[in-house]
């Protein structure tokens, strides 16, 4: 097979009606944003790249890491440019050079054998947790949250509570994407509402927000519950669950 052929069935293949245009549909809901507020490119780039990493996951997608890395990047410039710290760092010193060890992890266990989608495209095999795995997250994350909470407020981030579960939560859920835990999207749905509260709050605190970062996670939220259904079909085709 041609890398042509490889890449055209990496974008374009395996797609449902449904989720294509589910996908369309969220692209053209951004650049209409764009179109309201053209002074926030870089938030839309960082929107439009992260919307088509997020969606790609949640079909189990290699090339998610591509557009992920254009999103958080930028993604960690707009969180800086509002002070908010810990959506700073995060994205910066995590999600980038993740995207690069999600790749090399993910590499290793695609399939093209049994797939979910009709296609044969090549999709990750997917894991769930278990009982005492899903403890263990829940702890990690409460103690997580405490103590970087009380780091941002010595930093003087703007919402250093909201700032600090998001941030924690974002990197669990994240770890168990790279894992290929289908729990991630649990985590994901949480982190996505406490990302949405966190930049209306910066609106009602300040004045200002940014629209396309705001909408894009409420298009997240949307995704996530998608993800969930999704990976859990992977987990029941991969698993025998």
């Amino acid at each position: 097979m041609t890398l042509t052929i490889k890449l055209k069935d990496e974008f374009f293949g395996g797609w449902t009606k449904f989720e294509a245009t589910w996908l369309i549909l969220f692209l053209a809901i951004q650049l209409a944003i764009f179109a309201i507020q053209p002074d926030g490119w870089i938030a839309s780039i960082a929107s439009i790249t992260g919307i088509l990493c997020v969606v790609f996951v949640g079909k189990g997608k290699i090339s998610n890491y591509f557009f992920g890395l254009i999103s958080v990047s930028l993604y960690a410039y707009t969180s800086y440019t509002y002070q908010l710290y810990g959506e700073m760092h995060l994205n910066l010193f995590v999600y980038v050079p993740v995207q690069f060890i999600g790749f090399y992890v993910w590499r290793k266990h695609m399939t093209s054998e049994n797939t979910v989608n009709h296609a044969g495209v090549e999709e990750v095999i997917a894991k769930a947790l278990s009982a005492k795995q899903w403890a263990m997250v829940i702890a990690i994350m409460a103690i997580g949250t405490y103590a970087y909470s009380l780091w941002l407020t010595h930093l003087e981030s703007a919402l250093p509570q909201l700032d600090g579960a998001t941030v924690v939560i974002s990197l669990v859920a994240q770890v168990l994407m790279i894992l290929r835990y289908r729990e991630q999207w649990a985590l994901w749905i949480i982190v996505n509402l406490l990302t949405i509260a966190l930049w209306a709050a910066m609106y009602f605190k300040t004045g200002d927000t940014s629209l396309p970062l705001l909408v894009m996670y409420m298009m997240y939220l949307c995704n996530s519950i998608y993800g969930y259904y999704n990976w859990t079909q992977l987990v029941k085709q991969h698993q025998g669950q």
